[in-house]
């Protein structure tokens, strides 16, 4: 009884019921093609940023390393005396503030 009923208004409706298809299946198209172009924008965008974020990264570790060999050429070179010093200081800065200078490792020392 409920088929009969729905199969006829179903038939009669035709018209509505293929503009709603159209514009479901127009919808769903204009979807994917959005999302897909703005995620090729977005993508593309990231790309050039982390292009431009490592080359802005390696000039910089190399003109940090550059600094560090001119101070390491212009300084003398620590006297024994001066270098058990500077070890007694960072023993005694690692007892009083272990957070902020770790225990190092016996391969780092000199």
């Amino acid at each position: 009884m409920f088929g009969s009923r729905f199969a006829k208004l179903a038939q009669q409706n035709s018209g509505a019921w293929k503009a709603g298809l159209a514009v479901i299946v127009a919808g769903a198209t204009f979807k994917v093609v959005y999302f897909s172009f703005s995620r090729g924008l977005v993508v593309e965008h990231m790309d050039r940023r982390h292009h431009a974020a490592t080359e802005h990264l390696q000039s910089a570790r190399n003109f940090g390393d550059k600094m560090a060999r001119e101070r390491e050429d212009s300084s003398p070179p620590l006297t024994p005396e001066q270098r058990e010093q500077l070890h007694q200081y960072l023993e005694m800065m690692r007892e009083s503030q272990p957070d902020v200078y770790p225990l190092e490792s016996s391969s780092r020392r000199r």
